[in-house]
């Protein structure tokens, strides 16, 4: 079976050291093997990832250059298309350096394909992290028998603007489409959201979440590492020696009833913390148990602390003078202060919780130098906080985090469902630890989360078995609730309980239709509004 592709093909000028501009060349007209790219331009920001789309036909491999347009910076890599498609997606981070493993930076956008980097010129110093220049890029993908040529364009970044809105529990995260003619990009916004473009402070009713887009680009490259606020131990401060503040966060997968805590540095003969062998309680900045998972401690458990035993190798082990319950999914959670060793880049810990008949182990890392710096690391720090100015001690624990240039950048995305009512804020700061190709920027969103509230529209009972309920709530558009109807007849003759599924729409209001045995005026009517197991309004009697 011969699969038909339309590839594009450029002739290649050798003697000029030019790229004439891409031609199309029907399949049916190579009878051996070819190779071509998607799109003749690719354009991506400086320190993002681009995506470069190649055909391939006949062949399950070939090789892509990327070279420079001054031949300063020139790489080759080996892709294999893996699952017989005749396309290959590379991804390639133009972010390089630091402790970003080569290995990490070209991959292949499919798992059945690979990429390989072969070999790479231009790059003098990869002692910090940096991105590719500014410019054009000549591609070329070639195998033993023929070669085609595009063209990489990195562009420089921009800061924008900020953005916050509230969304639906539901709603998918943000999908940008790209115009492979013109290689622009559209959002699809979801209309059924409440924003901040309103000018009236934003509110969140509890359970709905909150999106904010920050106007950040070319920390794409960057954010393909692991955050390090989420590794099993976060230090907050990560350059090395720096007298810091170690956050320990682990969930166990059964209840323990812990009766000690171990933190082990020395993991694989790695080098400790300084001064481990002197830790003592009043380092402990506090040390509990999240029950919610908004990164709080939500149940101290410092007053049960019994003695602390420590050791030249690295390991702290927390005795407890009665056990100490961690429900299965909740969160242990120690802070303290803690001397960083000389060293960059991530060092194995691990994490025991010690029960009487249930012991949880956890191995991780924590991550020491640039790399660590700040919540999402290289210089970038997010984290959301009360109006008192306090942080959650697991910053991230209720934030999801994804990047979208096409959606204004940095996207976090906050389940209020964790968090207590009140005032809140996200933030994130550029730091001096990202690339000196990423613009500065200090950003702040305002918001508040409130109690989820409805109000019946209409309380009258019409002479027809068709029963309607109206409401407007707080919630956020597109969300789902159950409106739930008791009907009884007042003699103790039929009884009704009916459920319906509504859809919160774009001002907030919602509606639903029943169909009683008989006129509604027959009944005596109760209606409630729920959502997630909780009532929000009701049962309220309808006249």
């Amino acid at each position: 079976m011969h699969t038909r592709l339309a590839l594009v093909a450029a002739v290649l000028l050798v003697g000029l050291g030019g790229i004439a501009a891409p031609i199309a060349a029907p399949a049916a007209a190579q009878s051996g093997s070819a190779v071509g790219f998607s799109d003749a331009q690719t354009t991506v920001t400086q320190g993002d990832v681009a995506t470069i789309d190649l055909q391939l036909r006949n062949t399950d491999q070939a090789t892509l250059r990327i070279n420079s347009a001054n031949q300063e910076y020139q790489a080759a890599l080996r892709v294999r298309d893996g699952d017989g498609d005749g396309t290959v997606s590379v991804r390639a981070n133009t972010i390089r350096g630091g402790t970003i493993d080569d290995s990490d930076r070209f991959t292949a956008g499919s798992d059945a394909d690979s990429v390989e980097l072969l070999t790479e010129s231009g790059v003098s110093d990869t002692s910090t992290v940096a991105a590719l220049d500014q410019g054009r890029y000549n591609l070329i993908v070639s195998t033993d028998a023929t070669s085609v040529a595009a063209v990489l364009s990195v562009d420089e970044p921009e800061a924008g603007e900020t953005h916050a809105s509230v969304i639906a529990p539901n709603t998918p995260a943000i999908d940008s489409k790209t115009d492979p003619a013109t290689n622009t990009s559209e959002i699809d916004t979801d209309e059924s959201t409440a924003s901040t473009n309103t000018g009236s402070p934003l509110s969140a009713a509890r359970g709905d979440r909150v999106r904010t887009r920050f106007g950040v680009s070319g920390i794409g490259g960057l954010l393909e590492s692991p955050a390090p606020a989420r590794n099993l131990v976060y230090a907050s401060d990560s350059a090395p020696t720096a007298e810091s503040t170690h956050t320990v966060q682990t969930v166990p997968n059964e209840t323990v009833s812990m009766q000690s805590l171990t933190i082990d540095y020395g993991v694989d003969d790695n080098v400790p913390p300084r001064g481990v062998h002197q830790f003592s309680q009043s380092d402990i900045d506090t040390i509990g148990v999240d029950e919610t998972g908004d990164g709080f401690v939500d149940r101290s458990v410092g007053i049960a602390i019994q003695n602390i035993r420590t050791s030249t190798d690295g390991r702290m082990t927390i005795t407890f003078d009665r056990p100490v319950t961690v429900s299965k999914n909740d969160t242990l959670l120690a802070a303290y202060e803690m001397r960083n060793p000389d060293t960059t880049g991530a060092a194995d810990v691990s994490v025991t919780l010690h029960g009487d008949r249930s012991t949880h182990r956890e191995r991780g890392t924590v991550l020491y130098g640039p790399a660590g710096d700040g919540t999402l690391g290289h210089g970038v720090n997010l984290r959301p906080q009360t109006a008192n100015g306090d942080v959650p001690t697991a910053p991230l624990a209720a934030v999801d985090t994804t990047y979208d240039p096409a959606a204004g950048g940095l996207v976090a995305t906050m389940d209020t469902n964790s968090f207590a009512t009140g005032e809140y804020t996200m933030d994130v700061t550029v730091g001096e630890s990202a690339p000196s190709s990423v613009p500065r920027v200090s950003f702040s969103e305002s918001f508040a989360i409130v109690e989820p509230a409805a109000e019946f529209t209409d309380q009258s009972v019409g002479a027809d078995p068709q029963f309607s309920v109206t409401a407007d709530t707080n919630l956020a558009p597109g969300g789902s609730v159950i409106v739930r109807v008791k009907a009884e007849e007042p003699n103790g003759g039929i009884s009704q309980v009916l459920n319906c599924v509504a859809t919160v729409e774009s001002d907030g209001s919602l509606g639903c239709e029943f169909d009683l045995s008989k006129s509604a005026d027959n009944f005596d009517i109760e209606v409630s509004i729920q959502r997630g197991g909780s009532t929000i309004v009701g049962p309220t009697e309808f006249n």
